[in-house]
């Protein structure tokens, strides 16, 4: 009777100290869980924080043009921007050789276009150009030096 009475008696005891053992692993499991929770939010703050101060650049970088033509070709550029941006960070040497045909289509439409500003718009046309050229180059820079 002593045996099964000391034999229950551990039985016991090594099921408290089990149960113990999970619930230590199962409050660092829930710790662990909180702080990459935690860590997931504040990354995903700064993104939603970088391309809100990207798209406040890119809009007060873009001016208006009274010709049409000249905004819609300045549209279209700032996608190109865009674009290029993108595979730049995602680092897709694919995709940016995809880019080499619409940079000489943006660049033949850009002769094209310069024919028809007047005044103004040339200034803008020129400030805006120059701006966008080094943004480009800086992303440039960025690929190569990956």
């Amino acid at each position: 009777m002593k045996k099964f009475f000391l034999g229950a008696l551990a039985l016991v005891f090594v099921s408290v100290i089990s149960c113990k053992d999970a619930a230590d692993k199962t409050k660092e499991a829930a710790e662990t869980a909180e702080e990459v929770v935690e860590e997931t939010a504040d990354k995903a703050k700064e993104v939603v924080e970088e391309v809100a101060e990207t798209v406040e650049t890119a809009v007060e970088g873009v001016p208006n043009f009274s010709n049409e033509k000249v905004q819609a070709y300045v549209n279209k550029y700032e996608a190109y921007i865009a674009e290029y941006t993108k595979i730049v960070e995602s680092k897709d040497m694919t995709a940016f050789a995809g880019l080499a045909t619409k940079g000489s289509e943006l660049g033949k439409e850009a002769s094209e276009i310069a024919g028809e500003l007047t005044g103004e718009d040339a200034k803008k046309w020129t400030d805006y150009m120059t701006a966008s050229s080094e943004k480009m180059a800086a992303l440039a820079q960025k690929m190569t030096a990956q």
